[in-house]
């Protein structure tokens, strides 16, 4: 490794020596000077030493892992040893035109705030064939220019299909150092995105409006034959970083706006929705009705809470209390024993919870369709966990005990 070099492409590999040619012939044609080539090989069994060796070019550091650590510690190593300023993880199967470098090294020098930059990617098949791919459930008209990152995440959120190609993005090594590498993903196809967002709640993001690179669409491509299949857990990984976008935005400023809090709210109940329409479509088998669901929840408070005692039912007033006529039960927030709505921040919460307990509630029972609130009211949450025994967890309720 050079470490004055200015940037650094890196491109972990595993068993692809023919295609990794090709993805190091664009990286070593690039029309720029100060930067050198990793090749991280995660125990290839074919010709890839070979391959690499044949360029004999001094740009390149070769390093060969003697057994193979996995893909996801493979793109780790990448990020751990790089010693640039800036850092390109390109994909063995991908290649990079030669103006890659230039426009976004340009990019970043002239934006010092931002954690990356990311170019438009076309798409190649085994051939280097150009392909036309068009999906009705992505979009890839990115933005061009700075983006505010924390309006990057909101727009993610709001549902905006962005998609990044790993292999057109540069990274600002400063940021990586700030927020950490490779997490775990929620799907091995998506090591990236979480990555991106963790980045985009610190730093902002620059768009090049320009074709940088070119990714490859061919059987071997695990990343889009498994996502995008049926039965692939591709929407549900969406969702699941949609969920962990939301988290980044209530650690931020714009969540000091009580209205901004009641959107991100709202964002969230409807991802739980089409997560558990995701859900359901992948198990059909545990597909439970609403009535079954309800029936079995019906059964597990009576497991827990003695016949009679008053009860603070969360549910969105979508169970209503004559479900439960063996219990006295009564809405949150109640008044005169009628749903009020829902609280306006954690402290009316718990001083409504409070009020209620003080007039003898024995118990809160939290209902599916009210989940949402154990992440919107973290402070109510805090409390209860921290004050209250919690009798029941599961996917259908959260049982507190409020008798001290």
């Amino acid at each position: 490794m050079k470490p004055e070099s200015k940037v650094t492409i890196a491109i972990p590999t595993y068993n692809r020596s023919e295609l990794l040619k090709a993805s190091l012939e664009s990286a070593l044609a690039q029309d720029y000077l100060d930067y050198q080539v990793l090749v991280l090989d995660n125990a290839s069994e074919d010709d890839t030493e070979a391959v690499v060796r044949s360029f004999a070019d001094s740009r390149i550091t070769y390093v060969r892992h003697e057994t193979n650590i996995g893909m996801f510690r493979n793109w780790q190593l990448a990020v751990k040893i790089n010693s640039s300023p800036y850092l390109n993880i390109l994909s063995d199967d991908d290649i990079l035109l030669p103006d890659f470098i230039r426009e976004s090294v340009l990019a970043l020098d002239n934006h010092p705030h931002t954690g990356f930059s990311v170019a438009q990617a076309g798409f190649i098949d085994i051939y280097n064939v150009r392909v036309d791919i068009t999906d009705p459930e992505v979009s890839d008209n990115l933005p061009a220019g700075l983006i505010n990152g924390l309006e990057f995440i909101h727009q993610i959120v709001d549902g905006q299909k962005w998609i990044l190609r790993s292999s057109a993005v540069m990274f600002r090594a400063y940021a990586l150092a700030a927020v950490g590498t490779f997490d775990i993903p929620h799907s091995k196809y998506m090591l990236d995105l979480n990555l991106y967002l963790r980045i985009a709640a610190q730093f902002d993001i620059f768009f090049i409006a320009q074709e940088l690179a070119q990714v490859r669409f061919h059987l071997e491509q695990d990343s889009q034959v498994t996502f995008h299949s049926s039965g692939g857990t591709g929407s549900l990984a969406v969702v699941a970083e949609r969920t962990d976008a939301i988290a980044y935005l209530l650690q931020s400023p714009r969540a000091e706006d009580a209205s901004y809090r009641q959107w991100l709210a709202e964002r969230l109940l409807h991802i739980s929705m089409r997560r558990s329409e995701f859900t359901s479509d992948l198990i059909p088998r545990l597909n439970l009705s609403w009535s079954e669901r309800l029936e079995i929840a019906m059964q597990e408070i009576a497991s827990v809470i003695p016949a009679g005692k008053r009860l603070i039912l969360v549910d969105e007033n979508q169970w209503g209390s004559e479900i439960l006529p063996e219990f006295d039960a009564l809405p949150f927030v109640e008044h005169q024993g009628q749903y009020w709505g829902a609280p306006l921040n954690d402290e009316i919460a718990i001083q409504e919870l409070e009020r209620m307990r003080q007039a003898g509630a024995s118990f809160m029972v939290i209902a599916w369709p009210a989940f949402w609130w154990l992440d919107y009211y973290s402070g109510l949450r805090n409390y209860l966990s921290s004050n209250f025994c919690c009798v029941l967890d599961n996917s259908r309720l959260v049982v507190f005990d409020l008798r001290l």
